[in-house]
This record gives structure tokens, sequence and C-alpha cells, in this order.
């Protein structure tokens, strides 16, 4: 995938439904989404994901695991993992988020 506009890098911080919205638009404005996450926050990335699999606007083209090897402030090395997901959009994206909005309309 290429640059880095479809990339979002996630934190612990925020919820897994933070990352589908935000997939859902990287996956509607590029075509694809790139979701980096390392430690605590791989967690999220994969849950995140797997939604937008599930509800059917993406497939997943890439899961790939990684160890990272930084320095602490004592100045020893440590291992962190990292993991890298790279959906794709699907052929019925546009229709499938046009019912959620038909119905997110409907139940307000």
């Amino acid at each position: 995938m290429e640059g880095s506009d479809n990339i979002i890098r996630v934190s612990a911080k925020n919820k897994p439904g933070t990352y589908v919205y935000e997939g859902k638009e990287k996956l509607k404005s590029h075509g694809t989404v790139s979701f980096h996450a390392m430690g605590s926050s791989i967690t999220n990335a994969i849950r995140a994901a797997e939604r937008l699999v599930s509800l059917g606007y993406g497939t997943m083209e890439k899961f790939e695991t990684q160890k990272i090897t930084s320095s602490t402030t004592e100045g020893e090395d440590k291992n962190v993992c990292k993991v890298v997901l790279e959906l794709k959009k699907t052929a019925d994206f546009d229709r499938i988020s046009e019912e959620f909005e038909k119905q997110k309309q409907t139940s307000k």
C-alpha cells in the first residue's frame, strides 16, 4: 500500500470503534487502509479490522507481525511486538455504507 495517507496508528487509549470509523473513512477515500499497532494497542487494531471485514466493508489483504527493538530510558534494548493489518475496500462497500446511513436515519 503506497503512501501514508491510508495509515492509522492505533493507540490503546481509544476504543476499537474509533478505529472502525476511521478505517471506514480511509477505505472510502483511498480504497485501502493500513492499521499499525504496537504492544497493548494490537488488540484494538485487530478488533477494528475484524469488525470492518465482518460488516463487509473490507477484505484482509495482509496480516504482518514484526519484532521491533527499541532502547529504554536506561539504555537497555527492549523488544516490542508490532502488527500491520491491511484491508482493501470490497465491491459492496458503497451499497453497505448507503444501507447503514439509511438505517441510521430511520433510528433517529
